[in-house]
């Protein structure tokens, strides 16, 4: 006998509890319950028996990484496809999530591609459009995900190493298991339960491609993302072309890593080379200067524009295009009380150049030269560039990898980079020469030597 109990789930947040409720104690929201049946079984007899794996006897080609074709797609996934993984692929609508995965099929010699949005004439237009290769991709248009897995059991090769599954997109499916309606929280977390258990059972790697909310995260995001191995961002607007794969989450590589593309109308393109996308070599203008980052393990160079102007209301402004508004604000600070200039009573407006975020310190000593510059419009040096963390005591502190920072300088054809205090020696250590270090302790120092 199966003893079974009731819970009810909120399919907004997906808050459980074992009372019914009539508004929602974890987001708020009035008549969001649903009541699911839950069944335990009454003896592990009936369970499915499984064994442990001995790590020492595995075999490496059993987890041997798939080629997806493209070079930044491999470098955010870490080094390639795993069979059996789960990718959740996030995005604004039109930056081009369905675009990169019917561009992933051709690189495949079977594709299984299950559209709860799109008809087939759509994706059959975008296939001809973005591919050049006639590789073999089924097209199911499906909502039921219980329909859908059911006949890609019959289809997928139990032996094929060269396949993938799309589902596009988790919010229109729906599973019998539970009778809430399509893009709840119920219905999202289920579906994507059965897809992670078919993906692991079948090792056949599955990409989901999921909405992203008006607060800029992927619907459901306590629901989805614990689940599958892997999170990545899609980021993009229109009035660039520059589109950034980032990654959130990786169970079989690093987080934070970017992949950047270019949508073209043959679909994206690899940048091979992104820091020449980020700066302006011709730009000379009081506000700017150039700043080294790293994301993931990509050294990146980057041009800060800023602009300092005197205030129009009573209340300055500060408007931030790629930094933390509240990291300009400490900047601005620090620059107000150890130099002694009103920078903090102008409105300031920072943007990086190409659409980039950061949260890399390494780029407040280029944020302050920026904001210096533009405040008493004076050039930052051509050919010069600068990293490093700005303390509220107004010293410039060490960051991470500054030997991957100077190498990315160096190879692009830099002459000086600005430094924090102590990162000669390091620099040394690692044989990196070719090009002029300039140490600074504090950010006043720093300001009246660059700018004299």
């Amino acid at each position: 006998m199966k003893k079974k109990d009731n819970i009810f789930v909120c399919d907004v947040c997906g808050y459980e509890s074992g009372k019914w409720f009539g508004k929602c104690p974890q987001c708020g929201e009035w008549n969001s319950v649903k009541e699911i049946v839950v069944n335990h079984p009454s003896n592990h007899s009936s369970a499915k028996k499984e064994q442990f794996t001995s790590l020492k006897n595995a075999n490496y080609e059993t987890i041997l990484r798939m080629d997806s074709g493209f070079e930044h797609l491999n470098r955010v996934l870490g080094g390639g496809l795993v069979n059996g993984s789960v990718i959740l692929i996030g995005g604004d609508p039109g930056v081009g999530k369905s675009t990169l995965v019917t561009q992933l099929c051709e690189k495949f010699e079977k594709s299984f591609y299950i559209s709860g949005e799109e008809s087939f004439e759509q994706i059959f237009l975008r296939y001809q459009r973005v591919t050049t290769t006639q590789s073999e991709v089924k097209v199911m248009n499906t909502s039921y995900l219980d329909l859908a897995l059911e006949q890609l059991e019959r289809e997928i090769a139990k032996d094929d190493q060269n396949q993938i599954v799309i589902i596009d997109s988790i919010q229109t499916m729906r599973t019998s298991q539970t009778n809430s309606l399509p893009g709840g929280a119920v219905q999202i977390r289920e579906c994507t339960s059965q897809i992670v258990e078919f993906a692991k059972s079948n090792k056949i790697p599955v990409f989901i491609i999921a909405h992203i909310t008006k607060s800029g995260q992927i619907a459901g995001p306590k629901l989805v993302e614990h689940l599958v191995d892997v999170v990545l961002y899609f980021e993009g607007n229109n009035e660039t072309d520059l589109r950034i794969l980032r990654s959130v989450k990786n169970r079989f590589g690093p987080t934070n890593e970017i992949g950047v593309f270019e949508m073209r109308e043959k679909g994206l393109m690899e940048v091979l080379d992104p820091s020449e996308r980020f700066y302006d070599t011709h730009s000379n203008l009081s506000g700017n200067s150039l700043g080294v980052i790293i994301e993931g393990n990509t050294p990146l160079v980057i041009e800060v524009q800023g602009l300092v102007v005197t205030a129009q209301f009573a209340s300055p402004r500060r408007l931030s295009k790629g930094i933390n508004t509240e990291r300009l604000s400490l900047i601005s600070a620090v620059l107000t009380k150890r130099l002694n200039i009103e920078i903090e009573k102008n409105d300031i407006f920072i943007n990086l150049l190409g659409g980039m975020k950061t949260t890399d310190p390494g780029i407040d000593f280029s944020v302050a030269l920026s904001l210096y510059s533009s405040f008493t419009n004076r050039l930052f040096p051509k050919g010069s560039a600068s990293f490093g963390e700005i303390g509220l005591d107004g010293k410039i502190r060490a960051v991470s990898f500054p030997e991957k920072r100077v190498t990315e300088l160096k190879r692009l054809g830099f002459s000086k980079v600005f430094v924090p205090l102590k990162t000669k020696n390091r620099l040394s250590e690692n044989g990196i020469t070719g090009i002029e270090i300039v140490e600074y302790d504090t950010l006043q120092e720093a300001l009246i030597n660059i700018f004299k």
